[in-house]
């Protein structure tokens, strides 16, 4: 777990592409709790709140690949 966390401390600093994959992250996370705060939930909503899931996702898999070479 330390190990990972000081290699995606390197990553930040040293690659600009995991930064950028990184902060993409941070912001989807909290475009989705906004959402999910709202009430009531309607079907555009709960829709926005899947796609930015799968793209988050998407996200954090090109940052898992970026780690492999390390």
């Amino acid at each position: 777990m330390e190990r990972d966390k000081e290699l995606i401390e390197k990553l930040l600093t040293e690659n600009e592409e995991f930064k950028a994959l990184r902060e993409e992250h941070v912001e989807f996370e909290r475009k989705i709790e906004e959402l999910m705060k709202k009430r009531p939930q309607t079907s555009e909503v709960h829709f926005e709140i899947e796609t930015l899931k799968k793209k988050k996702l998407q996200g954090k898999d090109k940052m898992e690949d970026g780690k492999d070479p390390y």
